[in-house]
């Protein structure tokens, strides 16, 4: 049963060959029970038109004599050799066993039934030319089941074709967005397609998704783990009081909250559909932290940052803000060669930085920018980020931020 089924091909044989089968049979009975049944008829005419004429010489002679030839024998009521079995039908005409037909009658003033019996396998050629006809048609089922046998093939290969297609083309590489085959028609083929057009991009989204979490890491880990590299130098130095000790801790252990924080935003990136957690935070508050982290490049940049606008707070996931601003900050501080200008708005925020946008390291910068713009998607927030003159401005807008 298991190789009949191993195949959306075999499984339509299957169905169809039972279902030509059973249509050839019914069909080949059914033109055999015709043909019985008007030989019946037949019978039963023939009957009747011999009751008749004799029905008509009695009523011309008393001493007319009832008709007997080879395949018709009648009797009196009461005659010798009379099977009394016969007395217990009412008058009319019978079908008996064996191919016979009993018609009971009363001519009229008779006083008396005469019974007609009529042996249907004696007529001879007429029972010959039945067997025949029935073997005509058997013989006639059997060829056209196998017709019907082909003509199942056919068609079941027809309808698996769709399918078989299908199936080459999600095991064969395929190009990006391209629709499966089958995509438009709008039969179950159609719908399968679609479905697995869906399924397969979802995959490859969330392939993408997973192999962005280790480039995305690894960009965003750098910090903190230089943080700890160099807190930990400090701390094998001879030279470390107290002071710098406990300093030194305290950067490890911020790094390390750093470094989870980070991790969990970039796995709810590779995750789809993951749930977020919010609470207030203080925009300007977490501007001013991811600007001190970066304290001793701006000095030996003499750079000018500012923090202008009002006073806001958001109610968002803090992780997610704050990975937009660290990346946002630390590249403004990276490419800035005059100043930063932080402005914090109604809407939002943007950061204003002066560059010379030819010397940008397109991989670098580029990568910090598309972690935003991937958190800034996950979270429905419109991000722009382009030169402006001699300027490069890099904005977020967020439509939940409340004064």
């Amino acid at each position: 049963m298991k190789f009949l089924t191993s195949s959306f091909f075999r499984r339509l044989l299957l169905v169809l060959l039972p279902f030509t089968a059973i249509v050839v049979y019914g069909y080949s009975e059914l033109i055999v029970a015709s043909m019985k049944a008007a030989e019946n008829r037949t019978v039963q005419e023939y009957l009747r038109s011999e009751y008749a004429l004799f029905e008509r010489s009695y009523a011309e002679s008393r001493s007319a004599k009832l008709p007997s030839s080879d395949n018709l024998t009648a009797w009196w009521e009461g005659d010798a050799g009379f099977p009394d079995s016969y007395d217990d039908f009412e008058q009319g005409v019978h079908a008996l066993k064996n191919s016979r037909h009993l018609l009971i009658g009363e001519p009229n003033s008779a006083g008396r039934r005469a019974y007609f019996v009529l042996s249907e396998p004696e007529l001879g050629s007429s029972q010959m030319i039945r067997s025949e006809m029935e073997s005509t048609i058997y013989l006639a089922a059997v060829i056209v089941f196998l017709s019907g046998a082909l003509l199942a093939v056919v068609v079941a290969r027809w309808l698996s074709r769709p399918v078989r297609a299908l199936a080459d083309e999600v095991r064969s590489p395929r190009q990006p967005d391209k629709p499966l085959q089958g995509h438009n028609r709008n039969d179950e083929i159609g719908v399968l397609s679609r479905a697995l057009g869906e399924l397969i991009n979802r995959m490859e989204s969330a392939l993408v998704r997973e192999k962005s979490v280790t480039r995305y890491a690894s960009h965003d880990l750098r910090t903190p783990v230089s943080v700890i590299r160099i807190a930990l130098s400090v701390l094998k130095l001879p030279q470390c009081d107290d002071d710098k000790r406990k300093r030194n801790l305290q950067r490890i252990d911020e790094a390390c909250a750093e470094i989870e924080e980070r991790i969990e935003v970039h796995l709810c990136l590779a995750r789809e559909g993951a749930e977020l957690l919010q609470e207030d935070c203080d925009v300007r508050e977490m501007v001013e932290v991811e600007i001190a982290k970066h304290s001793h490049t701006i000095e030996a940049k003499n750079l000018d940052v500012t923090i202008d606008g009002i006073d806001t707070s958001i109610r968002t996931t803090r992780s997610m803000f704050r990975v937009v601003l660290s990346n946002l900050i630390q590249n403004a501080v990276s490419y800035a060669e005059q100043a930063i200008d932080v402005s914090i708005n109604q809407g939002g925020f943007s950061i204003r930085n002066l560059s010379d946008t030819n010397n940008l390291d397109e991989n670098k910068y580029g990568l910090g920018l598309e972690i935003v713009q991937r958190v800034c998607d996950r979270m429905g927030w419109g991000f722009t980020a382009q030169p402006q003159g001699a300027d490069f401005v890099a904005q977020v807008v967020i439509d939940t931020i409340d004064e």
